[in-house]
């Protein structure tokens, strides 16, 4: 199998992971919608906070912090936002992973 490697670090089967991830994240939060009336505004809002989540991951990344980017780290900061990336940052320094 041929890896592609990207300016990242970040291979194609990980890029591949994250999206389906997200996807994966986008029709629960659909049926949490029809299922208990969750306002659509909150799903999207959690959907893109967890894309921008991600995307930060990527940026502490490159600054070689090595916070794993999972869809579990984007949820995260997804729905805490701020907050989150630092909880994400203080665990990181005490757990020292």
């Amino acid at each position: 199998m041929v890896i592609l490697k990207m300016g990242l670090g970040l291979e194609t089967d990980a890029i591949l992971a994250y999206s389906i991830g997200l996807l994966i994240l986008y029709f629960f939060g659909s049926t949490l919608f029809k299922a208990f009336k969750i306002p659509v505004r909150f799903v999207v809002s959690v959907f893109i906070n967890s894309i921008i989540g991600g995307l930060l991951l990527l940026l502490l990344n490159m600054f070689n912090f090595d916070i794993g980017v999972n869809p579990w780290n984007a949820l995260v900061i997804g729905i805490f936002g701020i907050p989150g990336l630092i909880l994400l940052i203080v665990l990181k320094l005490i757990l020292a992973v």
